[in-house]
C-alpha cells in the first residue's frame, strides 16, 4: 500500500467513535497490548509508528508489530518520517496519545492537539520515569506496579496525572508477561477515563516530583550475570532480561571465549546434594542429574534453560549431550 492510500484511508474511514479523532502513537510490544485493548471500545483516526529496521541474522527489513496489527484490523497507519508527517494535517485531531512510542514527541507539535497528547507509561509515576519502567520493578524485586495515563509536557514522564492502576507482580514474574499485563492495564485505563478527561471531569493533577525515580536505557553489558551477585540478583535479572538483552555468562569452551545466554535457573536445596557436590568450589560447573548446574556467590543453581553462542536455545540436558562440563569454564 502506498503511503498516498494510506493517507486517503486517514480521510475515508468510517467514523465508529464515541469520542473525538485521535491518533495513536506506538512502536512497541507494550504499545500494541494497549492498542488491543482500546480498540475494544474505540479506534483511533490515525496509527502512526516508527520505521521498520533491519532484524534478524538476515536482517531483513520487518514491519513492527503496531504495523502489523494496525493492517490486520484494517486500521490507518504511517510511519513516523518527515514527508509522511508532513502530508498529515494534525489540526484534524483532537488529541494524541502515546504509548511505548520510542521517541520523544516534539514540542512543537503540541499545539496541534486542542485537548493535548497523552501518554500511557507502564508504572505508576512518578515513580519510574524514562526508559526502562517494566524492566525496573521486577529488577527491584518490586510487589507492585500498575499504568498511568498523563498529560504530555516538555519533561520526560513528568506531566500531570489523569488517571493510574496498581497491579501485583508475581514473585515468577518475567518481562514478556508484565509488559503484556501492563499493555492490557494501560489500555483499559485509557478506555475507563478519556471520556471523563474530554468532558472535562477530570483534572489532572500534578506529580510530586520529590518522589521521582527515573530509569535509564538498558544496554547489552547490563545482562551480564557476576559471580559475586547472588541467586536473587541472577533470578530477578534473567526475568527481566529475557528478550532484551538477555543475560549471560562468559565462558571458555573447549579453550575458546563465548557468550552463554542464560533464561531459567532453579536454586538446589543444598541440604540434599551429596558431599563430593557441596565441595565444588564458587565459579565452577558441574552435573547433577544429567543437567549443567553452577555454584554462585550463595547457591547452587540448575541452568534449565540456556544458548550457546550462534546456536539455538536448548534444555541444560541438551548441551551435556554435546558438551562435557570439564570442557567449560567461566571467565
Amino acid at each position: 500500500m502506498t503511503e498516498d492510500n494510506l493517507f486517503s484511508l486517514t480521510r475515508s474511514m468510517t467514523k465508529k467513535l464515541h469520542i473525538s479523532k485521535f491518533c495513536f502513537f506506538a512502536s512497541s510490544d507494550f504499545g500494541c497490548w494497549t492498542l488491543k485493548t482500546i480498540l475494544k471500545k474505540y479506534k483511533p483516526e490515525l496509527i502512526l509508528t516508527l520505521p521498520a529496521k533491519p532484524s534478524g541474522r538476515g536482517l531483513k527489513i520487518e514491519l513492527n508489530v503496531i504495523f502489523s496489527l494496525a493492517m490486520q484490523e484494517k486500521l490507518p497507519v504511517l510511519e513516523w518520517t518527515p514527508s509522511n508527517i508532513e502530508a498529515i494535517d494534525l489540526n484534524v485531531f483532537s488529541f494524541g496519545v502515546v504509548a511505548g512510542f520510542g521517541k520523544i514527541i516534539p514540542k512543537e507539535f503540541f499545539a496541534y492537539f486542542k485537548k493535548g497528547i497523552l501518554n500511557l507509561h507502564p508504572s505508576l509515576l512518578p515513580k519510574y520515569r524514562g526508559a526502562n519502567p517494566i524492566q525496573e520493578p521486577i529488577l527491584n524485586g518490586d510487589k507492585k506496579t500498575g499504568a498511568s495515563l498523563f498529560l504530555i509536557d516538555e519533561g520526560i514522564d513528568t506531566g500531570p496525572i489523569i488517571a493510574q492502576k496498581e497491579i501485583t507482580i508475581p514473585n515468577n514474574e518475567t518481562i514478556k508477561n508484565l509488559e503484556m499485563k501492563l499493555g492490557q492495564l494501560a489500555g483499559n485505563l485509557f478506555n475507563e477515563n478519556i471520556e471523563q478527561y474530554l468532558s472535562g471531569e477530570i483534572t489532572p493533577i500534578p506529580q510530586d516530583n520529590s518522589k521521582a525515580t527515573n530509569t535509564k536505557k538498558v544496554s547489552k553489558s547490563d545482562g551480564l550475570l557476576k559471580i559475586k551477585e547472588d541467586f536473587e540478583i541472577w533470578d530477578r535479572k534473567i526475568r527481566a532480561f529475557q528478550e532484551f538483552p538477555t543475560s549471560f555468562l562468559k565462558i571458555k569452551l573447549r579453550n575458546e571465549e563465548k557468550f552463554l545466554k542464560i533464561f531459567e535457573i532453579e536454586k538446589l536445596d543444598e541440604k540434599q546434594l551429596p558431599k563430593e557436590i557441596k565441595r565444588v568450589r564458587i565459579g565452577y560447573f558441574f552435573p547433577l542429574r544429567n543437567e549443567l548446574c553452577l555454584r554462585i556467590s550463595d547457591s547452587f543453581i540448575k541452568i534449565k534453560e540456556l544458548q550457546l553462542q550462534d546456536k539455538r536455545r536448548i534444555t541444560s540436558k541438551e548441551f551435556l549431550n554435546g558438551y562435557s562440563v570439564n570442557s567449560i569454564k567461566l571467565i
